[in-house]
C-alpha cells in the first residue's frame, strides 16, 4: 500500500538521510522524497516551508544550499559555493538540479562540529543520532520545555566538550552561526509563543523519532518564520552560545 503524504514511516536502510533531524522528519513523513534522493529545489522549499519558515528565508537557503560545492570556489565552476551542495552536474532525468539528503552533511559546507545530537566527523558518526549525546541533551529540559536560553546555553556546554575532546575541532565564527541558526530555526517552528519553549515531547519526536510531533499536539505555524523574527532569535541564542 503505497504511502500518503503526510503519512510517516521511518527510513529504510537504504534510504539516504541527513544530519538534521527536521530534514529527516520531513523525508519519513513524505514532504520530501521518502529515499532521500533527487530532491528539486522546488521540493525543498516547499517543504521547509510547509513547517513554519517564510518565503524569504526559505528562497535564500534553499538557493545557497543548491549550489555546486567548492572548497574553493575562487577556481570552482562558475557559480559554485563551498556552502553549496550539489556535484557538477547533478540533476535529474529532466535536467532539473537535485540533491540528495546525504549530500547536507558533506565535509567543508555547512555541516559543522559542535553538534547537539551528532559526533564531529573527527571522533566518530556525524550523520545519524548520537544516542548519549541525545540523552544528554534531553536532561537539559526545564520543567518539560526546552527554552532559548537553555538552548543556547547548552550551545556553549557542547563547544566546551568538543574543545576538550577533539583535537581536529574546526569550529569558527561561521560555524558558529551556522550552528546557532540552526537552533533559532527549530526553536521558532517548534516553540509554543515567545516564553514557552519547545515542549519537551515535540524534541524526543523530531530528534529520537525524526518525526512531527503531531501526534503531540503540533501543527505548522498559521503566521512563518521571516527574517526578522529569525534574526532575532538568532542574536538571542549566539548570545547566550558565545564561546569566545
Amino acid at each position: 500500500m503505497e504511502l500518503q503524504k503526510g503519512q510517516y514511516h521511518p527510513a529504510g536502510p537504504d534510504d539516504l538521510r541527513s544530519p538534521c533531524p527536521v530534514l529527516n522528519s520531513l523525508a519519513n513523513h513524505g514532504y520530501i522524497a521518502r529515499d532521500g534522493k533527487s530532491i528539486t529545489a522546488a521540493e525543498l522549499k516547499s517543504a521547509i516551508r510547509y513547517v513554519g519558515l517564510g518565503l524569504d528565508v526559505a528562497s535564500v537557503l534553499v538557493s545557497r544550499v543548491f549550489q555546486v560545492h567548492s572548497d574553493d570556489p575562487k577556481h570552482g565552476p562558475p557559480g559554485s559555493s563551498n556552502v553549496g551542495l550539489r556535484d557538477p552536474g547533478q540533476v535529474n532525468k529532466d535536467e532539473i538540479p537535485v540533491l540528495n539528503l546525504d549530500q547536507v552533511g558533506r565535509p567543508h559546507a555547512l555541516e559543522h562540529d559542535v553538534s547537539i545530537t551528532r559526533q564531529d566527523r573527527a571522533l566518530g558518526d556525524c550523520i545519524h543520532l548520537d544516542p548519549e549525546l541525545y540523552k544528554q541533551f534531553l536532561r537539559t529540559a526545564k520543567g518539560g520545555r526546552f527554552h532559548t536560553t537553555v538552548m543556547g546555553r547548552y550551545r556553549k556546554v557542547r563547544y566546551d566538550e568538543q574543545q576538550r575532546d577533539n583535537p581536529h575541532l574546526q569550529f569558527g565564527k561561521f560555524e558558529h552561526y551556522v550552528a546557532c541558526s540552526e537552533v533559532a530555526a527549530l526553536r521558532s517552528v517548534f516553540g509554543k509563543g515567545v516564553t514557552k519553549g519547545i515542549p519537551d515531547d515535540y524534541v524526543r519526536a523530531v530528534f529520537g523519532e525524526e518525526r512531527l510531533p503531531y501526534d503531540e499536539g503540533w501543527s505548522p505555524r498559521r503566521f512563518k518564520v521571516y527574517f526578522p523574527e529569525a534574526l532575532a532569535m538568532l542574536l538571542v541564542i549566539s548570545h547566550y552560545a558565545w564561546p569566545w
